[in-house]
């Protein structure tokens, strides 16, 4: 058993409290990026560890961070060489801004470049960039004349990387580092160029079919600035939010906004600039997007808020760092829409095709990461009218699995990133993604536009300090509760079957994979409790049970509150009542004292309804009776077992979950839809073998009714269809702010629900039975150890 060889974390400091039993799921039952976290709060004492100091001094460091009004990006040599080139108005033989050439001639390295420090080695292209663009506002202004032989010498020597494919390559540079060669020939600064550089700019140039007004300094003169201010100057005075570039008009024809820009950086950076500016709201949105993929937003919720709230007024507004960012557009509406902010999908429409999305939109926004971002935020649609999303989710995924077929993402880390995306979206379980994104994140992360830079708001110790404690706490935590598990199962004689699949190790990592705070470990125990007690029910109709032995469960369920003991047809009946009877019970009782109200009649309509459905089931199989389509789905949404894994976990979770709300049409369509995802998903994955027994499954029997009419990957993509259209009906309610009666933390259940059905059926195997990959995750989530990063390091 894979919990014995699993030693109980023992420096973290767990309550011995406790938890009681509940219920579990079922075989041809149900048995989840993006972004599915419950709304809970996880105490901060349960983070005790020798480093909690350190947890404690990284959260205060985060919530500072957010409050800031500018976030720290690091020095662009670039765009501060184009802003020191600005000649002034009164003498034009000076620089208007001295202040960047100083910062120049302080700022050169070791090895006579200037950029990334210390230097990547494989941002050989951006130093070469970077140290030209110095070398050419040295060489203008007639100082620093061993500054431009050293940064002379360093160019010679690395020369070689400006045709180099597997170096990292600034947006433009193609265009922009001959050019800047060829501008350099009026300061009697001369290089060798290579014949290809010349063609690869021609080349460049005639792909980007003109749009290129985002790297037009490396256009110079033949430029025309006058109708690119008036296109595309922004209102804060820049082109583009970039310092070179709008440098690079004030050197070419007067703008008092460029300079009214340009002043307002120096303001703030003094001496230098970064490569964008402003990047305020992106920056916020990525630090929320960032701790919620770390699986630690929950520390957060109050600055989350206060950063979506503001965000969202911003949206409203039609504010210009959002809707002239393509990055910073797609992420806004994915987290606001998520946050169940009303967020239109209408300002998508100048992305909804590749062609036309490539050859509009400036030249920042064309790389990988983008188009990441637009898949990513194509998967929220909620509304049937919103086919725009379709249409870019169809070109995205399809343009991202070609880089990765081509091996064109020479970042790794990002290489990994759409891997793992394009796998399997919405079968994501929230702690996989943690765990993922924990191993691929980088403290040194750096992006890269017309030159690599970092931002220390969203790349830094303390988001990985925080995320590591935060992951290997609940590792501990869960690995009791699973210890609590096997006791429940080998005192109910579970463990005395001799038939069905032993699923209680993947019933309990299901369910922590979406449930995982410390505080939730009777409601994760509860529902991995239904999930192993339908299956092994759902086992014992399928494959043991004889029509007396399943009549006789359900008159027992029927008649639960005088609990028999002389009337079970077998002992395999006797076990699997007793053991529903007694955990079903312990639910009622602990349920009762969490709600304030009794919830056992509630609790035992939805295992009647189950057994009833299974019995249907039976006698279709057994009679080999096709049923009708409405028929079939009318059970078999009950029988996968979600709603009453749902219903009974849900009354553990926290908030108060009323009568009214289970009996309302909210939680009715909640019900519906995430059981009709499963079963159908069940359905698609399970074809072949339920055919082979004579099962009924929604597929054959679309095959028979059909007549040849629809092949069979026809009615595949039909039933496909529906399960799309269920989960676009269940977003909707989950993510609803206004008018809804059932919490949010219970609404999130249901999503993660519909989550582990698209994990379960999308991998290949037969819910939980395939294995190997199974196995991996579950030692990734539950049992392996993150090695911890001290904050103070």
């Amino acid at each position: 058993m894979l919990l014995n060889n699993v030693t109980l974390l023992s420096y973290y400091r767990i309550k011995n409290s406790k938890t009681s039993p509940a219920n579990a799921f079922p075989g041809r039952s149900l048995v989840c990026s993006p972004s599915c976290s419950l709304n809970v709060k996880t105490p901060l004492s349960s983070l005790a560890s020798p480093n909690y100091q350190n947890v404690e001094d990284s959260i205060e460091r985060i919530r500072e961070a957010f409050g800031k009004k500018v976030h720290e990006l690091s020095a662009s040599s670039y765009d501060t060489a184009w802003v020191a080139m600005v000649p002034s108005l009164e003498t034009p033989n000076k620089p208007y801004f001295p202040q960047c050439l100083d910062w120049i001639m302080e700022h050169q390295q070791k090895d006579g470049s200037w950029g990334p420090n210390p230097i990547h080695p494989s941002l050989v292209k951006d130093s070469l960039s970077c140290t030209f663009a110095c070398l050419l506002a040295l060489r203008k202004w007639a100082v620093g004349e061993d500054l431009v032989q050293r940064g002379l010498e360093f160019i010679g020597s690395n020369l070689w990387a400006a045709n180099d494919k597997d170096q990292f390559s600034p947006i433009g540079f193609d265009i922009t580092f001959p050019s800047m060669i060829n501008y350099a020939k009026n300061f009697e600064l001369v290089l060798p160029l290579n014949p290809a550089m010349y063609l690869n700019k021609d080349m460049e140039i005639q792909r980007r079919n003109g749009n290129l007004a985002y790297i037009a300094e490396g256009l110079g003169e033949s430029h025309n600035w006058e109708e690119v201010l008036l296109s595309q100057q922004r209102s804060n005075g820049s082109l583009f939010n970039s310092p070179a570039t709008t440098a690079a008009a004030l050197i070419h024809c007067h703008n008092e906004k460029c300079l009214e820009y340009l002043h307002s950086i120096l303001q703030t950076y003094k001496g230098w600039v970064p490569t964008v500016y402003p990047s305020t709201i992106y920056t916020r949105l990525c630090m929320i997007d960032t701790l919620e993929r770390l699986g630690v937003g929950r520390y957060f919720k109050q600055e989350i808020e206060r950063v979506l709230d503001e965000t969202y007024r911003c949206w409203q507004q039609k504010d210009e760092e959002i809707f002239t960012d393509v990055t910073c557009f797609a992420l806004a509406f994915r987290l606001l829409r998520v946050k169940g902010y009303e967020v239109t999908s209408d300002d998508f429409e100048a992305y909804s095709n590749q062609e036309n999305f490539f050859n509009t939109v400036s030249l920042q926004f064309t790389g990988v990461s983008t188009v990441l971002e637009l898949f990513r935020a194509s998967q929220f649609k909620l509304h049937k009218k919103e086919g725009i999303l379709d249409q870019i989710h169809a070109w995205t995924s399809m343009f991202l699995k070609q880089q990765l077929l081509n091996q064109t993402i020479l970042d790794k880390r990002l290489h990994e990133q759409v891997k793992f995306t394009l796998k399997n979206f919405h079968g994501t379980l929230d702690r996989l993604g943690y765990r993922r994104n924990i191993d691929l994140y980088d403290i040194n992360e750096f992006q890269i536009l017309k030159t690599s830079y970092r931002c220390p708001s969203i790349d830094n110790k303390d988001f990985l300090v925080l995320a590591q404690h935060d992951f290997n706490m609940h590792n501990a935590v869960h690995q009791k509760d699973l210890q609590e598990l096997e006791r429940w199962y080998k005192n109910n004689r579970l463990n005395c079957l001799k038939f069905g699949r032993r699923v209680l190790p993947t019933a309990y990592f299901l369910i922590a994979s979406l449930l995982s705070g410390p505080e939730l470990s009777e409601a994760r125990i509860a529902y991995a409790q239904c999930v192993i007690l339908i299956t092994l029910i759902d086992d014992f109709f399928d494959d043991y049970g004889s029509q007396e032995e399943l009549l006789n469960i359900l008159e027992l369920v029927k008649k639960w509150d005088e609990q028999p003991t002389s009337s079970y047809s077998c002992e395999e009946v006797e076990i699997l009542f007793t053991a529903l009877f007694s955990t079903v019970n312990e639910m009622a009782a602990n349920g009762a004292i969490k709600q304030g109200r009794h919830i056992k009649h509630v609790l035992l309509k939805q295992w009647l309804d189950l057994i009833e459905g299974f019995i249907k089931e039976w006698e279709w199989w057994n009679g080999k009776i096709t049923p009708a389509m409405d028929e079939y789905l009318s059970f078999t949404h009950t029988t996968i077992g979600c709603k009453v894994s749902i219903l009974t976990a849900i009354h553990f979770l926290g908030p108060k979950f009323s009568e009214d709300m289970i009996s309302s049409e909210e939680c009715t369509s909640l019900c519906w839809h995430v059981s009709l995802i499963a079963r159908l998903l069940n359905d698609i994955q399970t074809y072949k073998k339920e055919s082979a027994e004579n099962s009924p499954n929604i597929v054959s029997m679309q095959v028979a009714q059909n007549q040849g009419s629809m092949t069979k990957d026809e009615i595949v993509a039909k039933i496909q269809d529906m399960v799309e259209e269920s989960r676009r009906k269940l977003l909707q309610i989950v993510f609803r702010k206004q008018g809804s009666l059932v919490p949010k933390e219970c609404k999130d259940l249901f999503w993660g629900t519909g989550k582990i059905g698209h994990y379960l059926y999308c991998q290949g195997g037969d819910e939980f039975s395939s294995p190997e990959e199974m196995i991996k995750d579950m030692k990734a989530v539950i049992y392996e150890q993150l090695n911890l990063l001290n904050s103070a390091a």
